[in-house]
């Protein structure tokens, strides 16, 4: 149970542990290590599966009442603003040109649309599958998985990936 504090246990964290020297001394003089096949079978005898980890709820404040609210207004106002876009086909033509956006000054400009993509790459992937006591149960999470590096672009349809310079 000291091992598997860190969430993740696997058989050869048992066999290490059996290798330290406190427990090589607990164990006599004619103490030695146990081999891997030893282990996992120790983990079955007590209770322990190899099996998906049990999902919890996220917790990340998406159904918040104000984000709700929120996501609404932005909706709302995406319809309004995408009647402004030029359209492009599969093909990538023109299906449709807009006249305009109306501003208070009297002018009308039309709007470009520009999407953000990104990747996220962590640095240890969550484990799914991993030795479980029966008596474990599913507990709320956070979102993520540790260290992550971000690569994010920013598109659009008109001049493809936004850029300073040559970079």
């Amino acid at each position: 149970m000291e091992i598997a504090k860190k969430e993740y246990i696997c058989a050869q964290d048992i066999v290490d542990y059996v290798a330290t020297p406190e427990v090589q001394q607990q164990l006599g003089t004619r103490a030695r290590g146990i081999h891997v096949r030893t282990a996992r079978w120790w983990l079955h005898k007590l209770s322990w599966r190899y099996q998906q980890k049990k999902k919890g709820m996220y917790i990340d404040g998406h159904e918040r009442e104000d984000v709700v609210e929120y996501r609404k207004g932005f909706v709302k106002r995406w319809r309004e603003y995408e009647r402004h876009f030029i359209i492009y086909g599969n093909n990538g033509n023109i299906v449709s040109t807009p006249t305009g956006f109306p501003v208070p000054q009297g002018v009308q400009f039309r709007l470009i649309l520009v999407t953000h993509d990104e990747s996220m790459f962590y640095e240890n992937d969550r484990r799914k599958t991993l030795w479980i006591n029966h008596d474990t149960k599913a507990v709320a999470e956070k979102k993520g998985e540790g260290q992550s590096i971000m690569v994010s672009d920013f598109l659009t349809s008109e001049w493809g990936r936004l850029k300073d310079g040559e970079e």
